[in-house]
């Protein structure tokens, strides 16, 4: 496992085994170390290694793929021949293939040292989370977790790219009667981590969110927090700034690039490349990332594109496919929203009546022309007066356009914190006061 030499070699067995007029192959490699536990006691403990090799192939105009779990020349042979006799057994394509990528230059390839079992930091660090806990006579549970990504692809038409990405994280969930409270971090290696903000921004919540009360739903100024921002961003993500997306009439970004669509606070774009960044550094078709700006001061930029999307647009990729083929089109998954340069106290302060949501819950989307998401708020949701947190209230359901919301920002935090998306890659978010936040519904909790 986690070797590229290895990696390489069935890469070539693929190429080397392929009868097809082109041929494409993706091997992975992961490695996975996860721990569960409560304040009491650990749950499960485990180190998971998957590797996967996909085949893809065209003859005569026709496509098939195949994939396989068992990373071994002979497998490997017969994922080749499976793919081959998908093919035989598809329609042609309409029209003409787009040409595989050949080999580029100026790959800036991520390839961080792996991260080495460490059972005696995974201790300490889960040591340090369940203390705070229990010392504050509240119950707990969370997961410490490390993992290796490595990534080749390599084609016929002579390109090969690899690199090996790093992430750690640790997540706390802390109750203490009808409080809860919940943290968590992301960073690309252990020593990154910060056990101690985590326990003691989760614990401090679970305390201070103890009898919460009802307040009426309608519509509030809200200061959500980073977690919160990336929940409701990345559907932004998932079904407004991509190429297929606007083609297909299905973005908010649809006829408006060069147009103002959001406050002028805004920025947004996808950079892998950014220093809290965490993901591949080629996307689906071996392709680079680039940087993309999508939003930059309200007004509206661009999308990403992949081969496909860009050859009918006249333009080049972006380096955002997914593994193709795939009709989803291209996706950004690192997505950066700038931050501005108030601190987390100085966005209550400036609210008379508003909401403090620590995270968003069961998040979905109603409507993708203007991103109208409804879900709730969890694990902290507080009454703002006057400029202070007063009290904790119970959690609320919310519907709202997310179109709107970023044109109502007010603020714009300076606490940027990576987080993880429930689709897949991650964000690089800002806390973020919104005016006129629509919460539609109470909840008994």
């Amino acid at each position: 496992m986690l070797d590229p030499e290895r990696a390489r070699r069935l890469a070539c067995v693929a190429l080397e085994t392929s009868r097809a007029e082109e041929t494409e192959v993706s091997v992975s490699q992961c490695e996975e170390e996860l721990n569960r536990f409560t304040a009491d006691h650990p749950v499960q403990n485990l180190v998971r290694r998957l590797a996967r090799v996909d085949v893809r192939v065209r003859v005569d105009g026709r496509e098939g793929k195949a994939s396989t779990g068992t990373p071994t020349e002979d497998a490997v042979r017969t994922t080749v021949a499976r793919a081959l006799e998908v093919a035989r057994h598809m329609p042609a394509a309409p029209e003409d293939p787009i040409p595989l990528p050949s080999a580029q230059d100026g790959y800036a390839l991520r390839r961080r040292d792996p991260l080495s079992p460490d059972p005696e930091h995974t201790a300490d660090s889960v040591a340090r989370l369940t203390a705070a806990a229990r010392d504050a006579g509240c119950t707990a549970a969370g997961i410490a977790a490390a993992e290796n990504d490595l990534r080749l692809i390599a084609n016929s038409r002579g390109l090969e790219v690899w690199d090996l990405d790093t992430r750690a994280r640790m997540s706390l969930s802390v109750f203490n009667g009808a409080g809860a409270g919940w943290s968590s971090h992301i960073a690309a290696t252990r020593e990154g981590l910060e056990a101690e903000a985590v326990a003691a921004t989760a614990v401090g919540k679970a305390l201070d969110s103890r009898d919460p009360v009802a307040i009426e739903p309608g519509a509030y100024t809200v200061v959500l927090e980073p977690s919160a921002v990336a929940s409701l961003l990345l559907f932004a993500s998932y079904k407004g700034f991509g190429a297929q997306q606007v083609e297909e009439g299905s973005s908010f970004l649809v006829g408006r690039i060069g147009d103002t669509v959001a406050d002028e606070r805004i920025s947004i774009a996808d950079d892998v490349h950014h220093p809290m960044a965490i993901g591949h550094v080629f996307d689906g078709e071996g392709v680079p990332r680039t940087s993309v700006p999508l939003i930059t001061d309200g007004v509206a930029r661009g999308v990403v594109h992949d081969r496909r999307t860009a050859q009918r647009m006249g333009c080049r990729s972006t380096g955002h496919a997914l593994p193709q083929p795939n009709p989803i089109g291209p996706l950004p998954t690192n997505l950066v929203l700038s931050p501005g340069g108030a601190a987390s106290d100085d966005l209550i302060r400036d609210v008379d009546k508003g909401i403090l949501v620590t995270e968003c819950h069961y998040t979905n989307m109603v409507e993708p022309t203007r991103l109208t998401l409804t879900g709730m708020t969890r694990n902290g949701t507080f009454l703002i007066e006057k400029g202070q947190v007063s009290r904790p209230i119970k959690n609320m359901r919310f519907t709202q356009s997310l179109v709107e919301a970023l044109q109502r920002v007010s603020g714009l935090g300076g606490d940027t914190k990576l987080c993880s998306a429930l689709f897949g890659g991650f964000t690089v978010v800002p806390s973020l006061r919104v005016d006129g936040f629509h919460f539609t519904s109470q909840t008994g909790f």
